[in-house]
C-alpha cells in the first residue's frame, strides 16, 4: 500500500504555510494594479454628471467606458495574473523535485516546463460550487469581466434612480470596488493553490514507478472546511480521486505517497498544525500522521462545537468510535458533505451511545 513517509508530511505543510505567504505576495502587488485600474474607472466617471444625460448618451459614455476597462483588465490584470500562477507552478514543480529527493535518497525526473504548463492550464479545477469544472484562464477572465459588468450596472442602477455622478462614485468606492477586490484576492489564491497542486501532479506522473499515489494533507485549524477536514490524510491513486482547491480560497495540499518499498523511511517528524484558541503556528507538537479528526479529538469540547458543530462534537467525544470511522462519515461516495441523518442511519448505536437526537435543522 502506497504511504506518505512523515518527512514529506513534514515538508509539505510547512511549505504550505509558506506558500500562503506567497500568494500574500502576489495579491498585494495586483491589489496596486487594481487599485489603479479603479482609479482610472472614477476618473473618467467623473468627468460628467449623468443626470444631465439622455439615456442614449449615458449608454454612449458606457460603451467607451466598457472598452477602457476591457483592455486594462484583459490587457494588464488577466496577463499578470497568469504569469504568477505558472511561475508558482514551475516553482512548485522543482520544489516537489527537491522535497522528494531530500526525502528519498535517489534521483527523480522532472517534468518539463511545457508539461507542467499544460497540466496547469488543461487541467479543470476539482473544487464545489458553481465554478467546478472549470479550467483556470477561463475562470480568471470571467471574473475580470464581471468587473466591467459590475461597474456599468452600478452607473445604469443610479441613473434611474436620479442619482447624481458623486453619489454613484462613493456607492462604487463603498460596495462596488470592495466587492471586485475581494473577488480577485479568492480569484488568486484558489488559482495559485491549483497551480501548485498540478505542479506537484506533473512531478509525481513523471516518476510513477516511485510515487503509486496521493495524500490529502489539510491545515490543523479552526478555518478548515469540512470537506478538506474530511478528506485529510485520505490517500488516492496517482491518477484519481479529488485534488485541492477543493473550494474557493482552499489550503489544502497533497503529499506524494510512495511505493510500499520505502516504508522504512517513515520515522518521526511533525506536521503543521494551529493552536485553535489563538491561531498561533504550532509546528512540532502534532505527529506527522495525526489526521485532522484525530488532531481534532485531542482539543477542548468547546473548541470542538465551535468547529463542527455541538451535535457532532457530541458525537466525537461520546459516540464510541474512532476518529478514522468519524471520518469515513463525514463526506458521502461524491465527496460531499454528509447530513446527520445520513450518519446515523450508518452508525445508529454511535448515535445511541452519545444520546443524540437530530435537531430538525440539523437534519
Amino acid at each position: 500500500m502506497a504511504r506518505s513517509p512523515r518527512q514529506l508530511i513534514e515538508q509539505a505543510t510547512r511549505h504550505a504555510a509558506h506558500l500562503e505567504r506567497l500568494k500574500t505576495q502576489d495579491i498585494n502587488e495586483l491589489v496596486e494594479l487594481l487599485e489603479d485600474i479603479n482609479g482610472e474607472i472614477l476618473n473618467r466617471l467623473g468627468r460628467f454628471e449623468i443626470t444631465e444625460f439622455s439615456r442614449s448618451r449615458l449608454e454612449s459614455q458606457l460603451t467607451a467606458l466598457g472598452q477602457i476597462i476591457d483592455e486594462r483588465m484583459n490587457g494588464e490584470m488577466v496577463p499578470r495574473i497568469l504569469t504568477q500562477v505558472q511561475e508558482l507552478a514551475q516553482y512548485e514543480a522543482g520544489f516537489e523535485q527537491r522535497s522528494l529527493q531530500a526525502g528519498v535518497d535517489l534521483e527523480f525526473n522532472s517534468p518539463s516546463p511545457e508539461q507542467v504548463a499544460a497540466a496547469v492550464a488543461t487541467q479543470p479545477l476539482t473544487m464545489r460550487g458553481p465554478d467546478g469544472g472549470q479550467l483556470l484562464e477561463p475562470l480568471i477572465r470571467t471574473w475580470s469581466d464581471g468587473v466591467k459588468q459590475r461597474v456599468t450596472s452600478s452607473v445604469r442602477s443610479g441613473y434611474a434612480q436620479g442619482l447624481t455622478t458623486p453619489q454613484v462614485l462613493t456607492g462604487l468606492r463603498r460596495e462596488g470596488f470592495a466587492l471586485v477586490d475581494r473577488n480577485m484576492k479568492t480569484v488568486v489564491r484558489t488559482g495559485l493553490q491549483h497551480a501548485a497542486n498540478q505542479a506537484r501532479q506533473a512531478t509525481w506522473q513523471a516518476n510513477q514507478d516511485i510515487v503509486r499515489g496521493v495524500r490529502w494533507t489539510s491545515t490543523l485549524d479552526r478555518r478548515t472546511s469540512t470537506i478538506c477536514q474530511s478528506l485529510d490524510g485520505q490517500v488516492f491513486g496517482i491518477n484519481e480521486g479529488p485534488r485541492p482547491p477543493a473550494h474557493p480560497n482552499c489550503r489544502s495540499t497533497t503529499v506524494a505517497a510512495l511505493d510500499e518499498r520505502f516504508d522504512v523511511l517513515d520515522e518521526g517528524a511533525t506536521r503543521f498544525s494551529r493552536d485553535p484558541q489563538t491561531g498561533r503556528a504550532q509546528v512540532g507538537e502534532v505527529s506527522a500522521n495525526q489526521t485532522y479528526y484525530g488532531w481534532l479529538k485531542t482539543q477542548p469540547a468547546s473548541v470542538q462545537d465551535s468547529i463542527i458543530g455541538p451535535t457532532r462534537g457530541k458525537l466525537l467525544r461520546d459516540g464510541g468510535i474512532s476518529s478514522e470511522r468519524f471520518r469515513e462519515l463525514q463526506l458521502d461516495r461524491s465527496f460531499q458533505p454528509a447530513t446527520l441523518e445520513q450518519m446515523r442511519e450508518l452508525e445508529p448505536a454511535a448515535f445511541e451511545r452519545a444520546n443524540i437526537s437530530i435537531p430538525d435543522s440539523e437534519v
